[in-house]
């Protein structure tokens, strides 16, 4: 009888301890939910893309559909972004989503290049008003895949800053940021031959300018990754200087941000003619900004050697300015080339200046890895430094 008891016991317990593990190995955060469910739909679009197959009579409304498909994406990856909470528990399923999110993009930027030179295939035997919108909804759909990449990133980036156990995920995050950026650079790499391929289609002729605007934000970037690389750090003053800088960074994105929804309005209802001197600015503002991801990783190997010597709270607050300062450049490299992007489908003298266009859509694409890959070195450094102090 008392072994009968026992035994009962023994598998209700069981059974209690069995049901206890199912249910944790089901939790699934909240982040994580609306990742996977991002994830699905992406990869509903990216099936959408990759099965389509134009025609001269059904390229508007197929390359149409498709821009709709991404752009709820867009709104879809803002409206988790705009939902994060002020503190985040980052967790496997998270980071793994992300990673997923980021191969479906190389995807869907593939057959995006696939697209368009299935377009380019339709040049000799559709009518030319025809190819002209094709060529506009084709440029259309490259800029929101890139769009929709960048905000990925961008939403990555907050994810990291917002994180209270950077320390115990350390080796994955950085894991993670590495497959993001790789990713991403083939994702803007296959943008940029689709674009090539469209702007090979045209020969078409109003002027406007955003030189004016480039070159002003230029300049305050020169002198902010100047100052950043002449900064000097001590264990009293580090907190305090990297909040400045932070500062003088995010006034610095809140500009470019502002040109960039301008560049957006008028988009919507103008076409302008490509000049020289915007494109040139435009590069110019790309190198600015690599300049201070470069300058911006130095000082954060600096801080990285006095960090054995300095208050936790210091500390915190350096490494706080450090990721929130990485995201801003970031941001910043996205608008810069996303204004790019938005100013090569406005135009209407594509055809004129073809030589011209690839070769700054080259040196953007170059700056931008560039830019990354400071962004991703200083990001690293600062989860080492949080893991390290925080055993």
């Amino acid at each position: 009888m008392k072994n009968s008891i026992i035994q009962k016991s023994t598998a209700y317990l069981s059974l209690m301890l069995l049901s206890v593990f199912s249910n944790t190995a089901v939790a699934v955060s909240p982040l994580a939910n609306d990742l996977q469910n991002l994830l699905s739909e992406a990869q509903a679009t990216d099936t959408q893309l990759a099965t389509i197959s134009l025609t001269d009579s059904n390229m508007c409304s197929e390359l149409l559909s498709a821009h709709q498909s991404v752009d709820a994406l867009i709104n879809n990856i803002e409206s988790i972004n705009a939902n994060l909470s002020s503190a985040i528990s980052i967790d496997d399923e998270s980071l793994q989503a992300l990673d997923d999110l980021s191969a479906v993009l190389v995807n869907m930027a593939n057959s995006s290049t696939a697209l368009s030179l299935d377009l380019g295939l339709l040049n000799s035997t559709t009518d030319m008003f025809a190819i002209s919108n094709g060529l506009t909804a084709m440029l259309r759909l490259a800029d929101d895949i890139g769009t929709m990449a960048d905000r990925i990133l961008e939403m990555s980036d907050k994810i990291l800053v917002m994180a209270d156990n950077i320390g115990l995920m350390a080796d994955r995050i950085i894991i993670t940021q590495q497959i993001q950026s790789d990713n991403l650079s083939l994702t803007q790499a296959s943008i940029l031959t689709t674009q090539q391929n469209s702007i090979a289609l045209v020969s078409q002729t109003n002027t406007s300018t955003y030189e004016v605007d480039f070159n002003s934000q230029t300049l305050t970037g020169n002198i902010l990754a100047a100052d950043i690389s002449t900064t000097l750090l001590s264990t009293f003053t580090m907190a305090r200087k990297w909040a400045d800088i932070a500062t003088d960074t995010d006034a610095l994105m809140a500009q470019v941000k502002a040109t960039h929804e301008t560049i957006i309005v008028a988009s919507e209802s103008n076409t302008v003619t490509i000049d020289a001197d915007s494109y040139t600015a435009l590069v110019d503002m790309s190198i600015m900004l690599n300049s201070i991801g470069i300058a911006t990783q130095g000082l954060a190997l600096a801080t990285e050697g006095l960090s054995s010597f300095t208050k936790d709270a210091t500390l915190s607050d350096s490494m706080g300015s450090i990721l929130q300062m990485s995201a801003d450049i970031g941001v910043m490299a996205d608008r810069i080339l996303e204004m790019a992007d938005l100013i090569l489908a406005m135009a209407d003298n594509i055809g004129l200046t073809a030589d011209q266009i690839i070769a700054t859509q080259q040196l953007q694409s170059t700056n931008y890895a560039a830019t990354l890959a400071s962004v991703e070195a200083t990001q690293e450094i600062a989860i080492s430094i949080i893991a390290v102090n925080s055993l």
